[in-house]
């Protein structure tokens, strides 16, 4: 899960030294594949976030310079070699990002993810990139009584069926006319908005941006709270997207959404506690955003 404290300032890495001199370009790459191989730095082993530093560091670049080159945000970069994937946007971002960061370092990418993703856990999310082997049945055979009680259970469901259609068929009471009332979501802009169907984007680098310091719980669709505390302004957070996950706050205009550097709106009004906004109807607003920056590139996504 996601880590709250206060991430360490990061430092300017300088170039390392042999005998109290630079080292060659060739020493650097030559330092870097020792490190990646042994997965080890002066005797001490290294997880795959620690070697991904220090072969950054043993070749001499910085963060900032990785981010430009890259395009890749400096907090990712940050994040995968301190291995805080909860940090990371979920959808598949991990494997993206590992991908291009090895590649940038002149590390084998699929040696890199394999490993990572073992080391932190984050397996669902390389199924296709580092397969992790089937394990086989574990366990004595299984007794023949629980399909004999998912048969009964079948037979309580269809009787269940019959009575409920039964029901379906008996005249309605006549209906009485009274006032209407309207469920109003507030993740809706106004309960006239155009409702021809859009087609909703598989994959949207939507976060949820603090413009000042404010409270914010995200929740899963089975309830799992994954996030619940204040957030400092300039903080953002990336919820999954097309997971019926919801937002609430105590002040809607404390936060906004945006897809890259393209603001697309505030969480709610400013002041006013927003309860449950749904993330998934938030994907047309900021594909619709996004929609003039992605024509102007080319047809590409945003980008940071």
């Amino acid at each position: 899960m996601a880590h709250d404290e206060t991430n360490p300032p990061e430092t300017t890495d300088s170039a390392p030294e042999t005998d109290g001199r630079a080292m060659s370009e060739g020493e650097r790459f030559a330092l870097a594949s020792e490190i990646f191989r042994t997965r080890s730095f002066e005797g001490e082993e290294l997880r795959m976030g620690q070697v991904l530093r220090r072969v950054r560091e043993a070749r001499g670049l910085d963060l900032d310079k990785i981010s430009a080159d890259t395009r890749l945000r400096k907090e990712f970069l940050m994040w995968v070699e301190r291995m805080e994937v909860g940090e990371l946007p979920k959808g598949g971002y991990l494997t993206a990002i590992l991908g291009t960061y090895a590649t940038y370092l002149g590390l084998p990418k699929k040696d890199v993810i394999a490993i990572y993703t073992k080391e932190c856990g984050a397996v669902d999310e390389v199924k296709e990139a580092a397969p992790v082997e089937k394990i086989g049945r574990i366990g004595p055979e299984r007794a023949r009584w629980p399909l004999m009680l998912a048969s009964a259970a079948a037979l309580v469901v269809l009787a269940a069926s019959a009575i409920g259609v039964s029901q379906m068929l008996r005249p309605a009471p006549e209906a009485i006319d009274g006032p209407a009332i309207v469920a109003v979501n507030g993740a809706r802009d106004s309960l006239f908005a155009d409702s021809d169907d859009h087609p909703v984007p598989e994959s949207l680098p939507l976060e949820l941006v603090a413009v000042r310091q404010g409270w914010l719980e995200v929740r899963g669709a089975d309830g799992t709270i994954f996030r619940n505390r204040t957030m400092v302004e300039g903080e953002s957070y990336f919820p999954r997207l097309n997971a019926g996950w919801t937002v609430s706050a105590r002040d809607g205009g404390a936060f906004k959404w945006r897809v890259g550097d393209i603001a697309v709106g505030p969480l709610g009004p400013d002041g006013a506690q927003v309860f449950s906004v749904s993330v998934d109807e938030q994907l047309v607003r900021a594909a619709e955003a996004a929609a003039p920056t992605v024509a102007a590139n080319g047809g590409s996504k945003a980008t940071r």
